[in-house]
């Protein structure tokens, strides 16, 4: 922007006249009128709508279907929906900073919220030893005091195990049809001991998942023919690193199958820090199907081909983040930021991240 500004000041300076062209009874100079121009473009620059982290002008074709920085106005509804490893705790009220509600009206979701999955049989009297997740007040990504959702996994069982987990879901009806495109982005912060609760010393500790959707409506129920992951895991280096997988593990009836893997030992897994998470798809049988996924503007997987099903299965659960790992207590969640589009708001295949 200032070097915007300091364009318009040298076309502002004196300099050798310009040539001048009669206009009616008056002298008309090109300068000036270059500058005029500049100058409006100057305005319509800063009136801009201006996001958390970059100025935001999406094409006409890219609509913002949800955004939410869990300010004042929205909070969580005590557990409810009780069963017997498990509960529901919903997001509620309009978030009085951007204007949207919860729950997630987009998208013909049908439930939003925290699903409370125990390692063991819980009610209302011990769902606080395994799981608590609240809303709070917070230093934010650009130093400024944001809220964050703030979910921590206490008791998750046996080490190596897929015990308790948090994830904040978006739910809809398989009878509606398909998300064909979608791009969901938001702010996530890993704890500074969160390297050592991911160990390889026993067999499926080593990994902690970041984001997921699955399909459903498997002769008419829940269960689906596929699924994306993105997870962090710890190689035998010890070093953290990306995988970005599409398999079919949706809850379906068949054998597990693994369709592509990306493996990304690149890009550094940030830690003690606000990071920026960017995740986009296109659903489709044939070559043109992607998923994209970005942290913190550094592409970590990039597919391109089909992403569908045996069955064509429209996806139905989408999972933005969740506090889920095979390694140590706690597993924690911190993000603040949520956006949803219906496509790249910053341009195709372009992330949306500035420092």
């Amino acid at each position: 922007m200032s070097g915007f500004a300091d364009y318009l000041a040298t076309l502002l300076m004196p300099t050798a006249k310009a040539p001048s062209i009669k206009w009616g009874n008056s002298d008309y100079n090109p300068r000036q009128g270059l500058v005029m121009v500049l100058f409006l473009l100057f305005l319509s620059y800063m009136s801009a709508d201006i996001s958390a982290d970059r100025v935001i002008a999406p094409s006409s074709t890219v609509m913002l279907l949800f955004r939410s920085n869990f300010g004042a106005g929205v909070s969580l509804t005590s557990p409810t929906g009780y069963y017997t490893n498990g509960a529901w705790q919903y997001l509620t009220g309009t978030d009085q900073e951007t204007g949207y509600s919860w729950p997630v009206k987009a998208l013909g979701a049908n439930l939003s919220g925290i699903q409370l999955i125990t390692s063991d049989p819980i009610d209302s009297s011990t769902i606080g030893k395994y799981i608590t997740n609240q809303i709070r007040q917070v230093t934010g990504p650009k130093g400024n005091l944001v809220n964050e959702l703030f979910q921590n996994v206490k008791i998750k069982g046996d080490l190596g195990q897929a015990g308790s987990q948090a994830p904040l879901v978006i739910n809809r009806p398989w009878t509606i049809g398909d998300v064909k495109d979608l791009y969901i982005t938001y702010w996530f912060k890993y704890e500074i001991d969160f390297p050592s609760k991911l160990t390889r010393e026993v067999p499926g500790a080593g990994w902690r998942q970041m984001f997921a959707f699955k399909t459903g409506g498997y002769l008419n129920d829940w269960r689906g023919d596929y699924r994306v992951s993105v997870t962090i895991l710890k190689g035998l280096d010890g070093q953290l690193y990306w995988q970005t997988k599409g398999d079919n593990v949706a809850n379906g009836p068949w054998p597990r199958v693994d369709y592509w893997t990306i493996d990304n030992h690149t890009v550094a897994v940030p830690v003690d820090r606000w990071s920026k998470f960017e995740v986009y798809w296109h659903r489709s049988s044939g070559s043109d199907g992607r998923f994209w996924v970005a942290v913190n503007g550094e592409v970590i997987a990039d597919y391109h081909g089909p992403n569908m099903g045996d069955y064509n299965l429209p996806i139905t659960r989408i999972f933005p983040n969740n506090a889920y790992s095979g390694g140590y207590a706690t597993v924690e969640s911190h993000s603040t930021g949520l956006e949803i589009w219906n496509g790249f708001p910053c341009g195709m295949g372009v992330s949306c991240y500035e420092k």
